[in-house]
C-alpha cells in the first residue's frame, strides 16, 4: 500500500474519531424523539400522560418501549403500532411513526415517584441509541427531568465541611495503591505529580516524561512501522530528507496533544471521553488491523515510490502528510497508556490557566513534543540498523500478534458499548441521582465517625479501572487497607453528561479512573445522654 492510500485510509479514520467527539459530547441532544409527561385529574382519578414527538421519516419500536415507575415496570395504554418492513433489522417491526400519547392511571396522593422510559428509534438512513429518560414526580404534581433534580441537589457542594487528602489518576499497581493510602492517612498529597517544582524544573519533566511515553506499551508495537514509513534504514541516502519526515511525524505527536490541552483547558472537557464512543474504539480497532496485515507482509507500506514523485516535482508533501498524520494517530493510541501522565499535565495547565498564566495552554504541547524529539533523528540515523534476515521476520510477526491483540481488545470495547442491552444496563446502572446520593450518605457517615472516604471514580469503558478492578483492587493487602476507609465508586459514563460533569469538575477528576480521599474539617461529636 502506498503512502498516499495509507495517509488517506488513517485521515479518514481520523475523521470518523473527529466525527465521534461531537457525537459523544452532543449524545443527549441529538435523539429527535421527544417525550413529555404530565398529570391531569379527573373526577378524583390521576392520569400519568406522557406525550410523544415522532418526526416525519422517523420512527420508535413499540418492542422497545418501556415503562417504570419506582424501579417496577408498568403498562400503558397505548395506540395500535404500525408493521413495517424493517430494513435495519431485515425482518418485520411494530412502530410508532407518528405522535401519540401513552396514559397510566397513578393513585391521587402526595407520594414521590421516578418515572423511567427506554425507548430505542431510527431514520430511514440509521439508528439512534437506545435511551433511558428518567423525571421525578414530585407529590404537587409537578415533573422535572432527574438531571434538572441532581443539578438542584448538587447545586451546594458535595465536598462542603471536606478536605482532600489525596487524589490519584490512572493505574497504579499494588505498592504504588498501597503508598498513596498511607500518603492518604498521614501527610497531605499533592493533587498534581508536578506541584511544588519550579516552571524550568516542570517543562524539562514534562519533556523528559514525552520522550518516555514513547517506550510504554501501546507505542512500541508501532515503532516498526513507523520507521519503515519514514524511510529509516532503507537505503536513504538523503538524511536531510529522513529528518524532515521524522519532524513532521514529531509535530504530529505535539500537534495532537497540544490541542488536546487546548481542548481540555479551555472548554471544560474530560480526557478519555473519547473511550465511550463505539465508533472510536472500531476506528483505533481498524487501525490495528491495518497495521498488524502491514507487519505481516500483507499490505506494503512502501513510501519510496512517494518519496521518489515528491523529491521529482520537488516537494514532497504528500510524505509529509502522510507522517504528520501517523505522529497524530500515534498519540491518540498511546492514550491507553500514558492517561496518568497526560492527566496530570492537563491538571497543571487547568490550574495555570485558571490563575490567568496563559503559559500552561503550552503544557500539554511540551509533553508532545517531548514525544516527538527522537523521531527527526531516527529518522536521519538509523541507516546503520542490521540488514533484514529470518531474526527481524520473526520479531515482526511478534509484533503483528501484539497488534492483533490490541484491535482485538478495542473491537471488543467498541462492540460492547454498541449492544443495545448493554447500552441500555448501563444506562440504568450509572444513574447520577444513585451515585450522589450514595456519597453524601458516605460523606454523612464520615462526619460522624471522623473516618476517611474514598472515591472511586470509574466507567465500564475504561481499560484501567477494569484492570485495576481485576488486580490491584483484588490483592489481599490492598483489601485489608481499604478496611480503614469508606468506598464509594461513582459511575461516570459520560464524563460530560449534564449531572455528572458538576460533580467530576467539584473533585477535580479529568479523566479516568480517578481516587479521591476525602476527610472532614472537624469531626462531630455525639450528645452526652447525661
Amino acid at each position: 500500500m502506498q503512502l498516499s492510500r495509507f495517509a488517506c485510509l488513517i485521515t479518514a479514520v481520523l475523521a470518523l474519531l473527529a466525527t465521534s467527539v461531537a457525537r459523544v459530547s452532543a449524545e443527549d441532544e441529538a435523539s429527535p424523539f421527544i417525550a413529555t409527561p404530565s398529570i391531569t385529574t379527573n373526577n378524583g382519578v390521576a392520569t400519568l400522560n406522557i406525550a410523544f414527538r415522532v418526526p416525519a421519516r422517523h420512527r420508535l419500536y413499540a418492542d422497545a418501549l418501556s415503562f417504570e415507575i419506582n424501579g417496577k415496570p408498568v403498562f400503558f395504554l397505548l395506540p395500535e403500532a404500525t408493521m413495517i418492513a424493517d430494513k435495519h433489522s431485515g425482518g418485520s417491526k411494530r412502530v410508532f411513526a407518528k405522535d401519540f400519547v401513552a396514559a397510566h392511571e397513578v393513585p391521587a396522593d402526595s407520594a414521590e415517584r421516578r418515572l423511567i422510559i427506554k425507548l430505542h428509534g431510527c431514520n430511514d438512513e440509521e439508528c439512534y441509541f437506545p435511551e433511558s429518560r428518567q423525571w421525578n414526580i414530585h407529590g404537587d404534581g409537578s415533573i422535572v427531568t432527574a438531571a434538572e433534580a441532581v443539578a438542584h441537589t448538587a447545586s451546594a457542594k458535595v465536598t462542603d465541611g471536606f478536605k482532600v487528602a489525596a487524589r490519584s489518576t490512572g493505574f497504579q499497581s499494588t505498592d504504588k495503591f498501597l503508598e498513596f493510602l498511607s500518603q492518604a492517612d498521614g501527610r497531605h498529597m499533592s493533587d498534581n505529580m508536578f506541584a511544588g517544582m519550579g516552571i524550568a524544573a516542570t517543562l524539562s519533566l514534562i519533556l523528559l516524561g514525552g520522550v518516555a511515553l514513547n517506550l510504554t506499551p501501546c507505542v512500541l508495537p508501532m515503532i516498526p512501522i513507523n520507521l519503515a514509513i519514514l524511510g529509516a534504514g532503507s537505503g536513504n541516502r538523503n538524511r536531510r530528507r529522513g529528518f524532515a519526515l521524522g519532524g513532521a511525524y514529531g509535530s504530529g505527536m505535539a500537534l495532537a496533544y497540544g490541542a488536546l490541552g487546548l481542548v481540555v483547558v479551555l472548554t471544560g472537557s474530560k480526557f478519555g471521553a473519547l473511550n465511550s464512543s463505539p465508533w472510536f474504539n472500531f476506528g483505533i480497532a481498524v487501525v490495528f488491523v491495518v497495521l498488524g496485515l502491514a507487519m505481516l507482509d500483507r499490505l506494503a507500506v512502501d513510501v519510496s515510490r512517494f518519496q521518489r514523485a515528491g523529491r521529482r516535482n520537488g516537494q514532497g508533501s504528500g510524505a509529509l502528510c502522510g507522517a504528520i498524520t501517523m505522529g497524530s494517530v500515534s498519540a491518540l493510541l498511546a492514550g491507553a497508556c500514558v492517561a496518568p501522565v497526560v492527566i496530570s499535565v492537563l491538571l497543571l495547565a487547568t490550574t495555570l490557566y485558571q490563575q490567568g498564566n496563559v503559559l500552561g495552554l503550552l503544557l500539554p504541547f511540551v509533553l508532545g513534543l517531548g514525544m516527538a524529539l527522537p523521531w527527526p533523528f531516527a529518522a536521519a540515523g538509523l541507516s546503520f540498523m542490521p540488514k533484514p534476515g529470518a531474526w527481524m521476520t520473526r520479531v515482526k510477526h511478534g509484533f503483528a500478534v501484539i497488534i492483533f491483540g490490541f484491535a482485538l481488545w478495542y473491537g471488543a470495547l467498541g462492540w460492547n458499548l454498541l449492544r443495545p442491552l448493554q447500552a441500555t444496563a448501563r444506562n440504568d446502572e450509572a444513574k447520577p441521582e444513585k451515585n450522589l446520593a450514595e456519597l453524601r450518605a458516605a460523606l454523612e457517615q464520615a462526619r460522624e465517625t471522623g473516618r476517611p472516604v474514598l472515591v472511586d471514580f470509574w466507567a465500564s469503558w475504561c481499560k484501567n479501572c477494569a484492570v485495576m478492578e481485576h488486580s490491584t483492587l483484588r490483592d489481599s493487602a490492598v483489601r485489608k487497607r481499604l478496611g480503614d476507609f469508606t468506598l464509594v465508586k461513582f459511575q461516570a459514563e459520560h464524563l460530560n453528561d449534564a449531572a455528572i460533569k458538576p460533580v467530576l469538575d467539584e473533585f477535580g477528576v479529568m479523566g479516568l479512573p480517578t481516587f479521591v480521599v476525602l476527610k472532614p474539617n472537624d469531626r462531630r461529636v455525639a450528645a452526652s445522654a447525661d
